[in-house]
């Protein structure tokens, strides 16, 4: 009992440690995570995904990952993760996950959702001057489909059936 007791305690310090090198070289390589609000122009990206589609749901913080250049000691974008509310275990009180990134200089936002198995899905919405294109993919208990829309408008629509 002992012995396995010494086995574990050395494994956690082993990850522990292998966590801490970890972190220590991102710092080294000039990577690093800032966890902020949404900037005015994410929000008014993401406000016209909602204006078009009442289902779209967003937080109001985000996750930026960055790096920073060796010798302008610039921060060079690389991911900006949305951070959805959680409550009750669940995110937006439904689902059991939901990850969203955005590229606002590219009006693109993509996400995740997971409800269970009769709810999960993916999409990509895009954001142009004009228009907001949302692409679908959803599947409950016994289907997919895919749906794509154009300002809240169906533009094509496809099912499958899972096997």
């Amino acid at each position: 009992m002992r012995a396995i007791k010494i086995r574990a305690k050395t494994a956690s310090l082993g990850l522990l440690l292998l966590w801490l090198t970890g972190s220590a070289c991102a710092q080294q390589i000039g990577m690093g995570m800032e966890d902020v609000p949404l900037r005015p122009s994410e929000l008014k990206l993401l406000q016209r995904i909602a204006a078009v589609d009442p289902e779209f749901r967003f937080g109001d913080r985000v996750k930026r990952y960055y790096r920073t250049h060796p010798t302008t000691k610039n921060r060079i974008p690389l991911r900006v993760e949305v951070i959805a509310p959680k409550s009750g275990g669940l995110f937006f009180g439904e689902f059991i996950s939901y990850a969203m990134t955005i590229d606002e200089p590219a009006g693109l936002v993509i996400y995740e959702f997971d409800a269970g198995t009769a709810n999960r899905g993916r999409a990509t919405v895009l954001v142009t001057p004009k228009d907001v294109i949302k692409t679908e993919y959803r599947c409950g208990i016994s289907s997919c489909s895919t749906r794509v829309e154009r300002n809240g408008r169906p533009m094509r629509e496809g099912a499958s059936v899972q096997n």
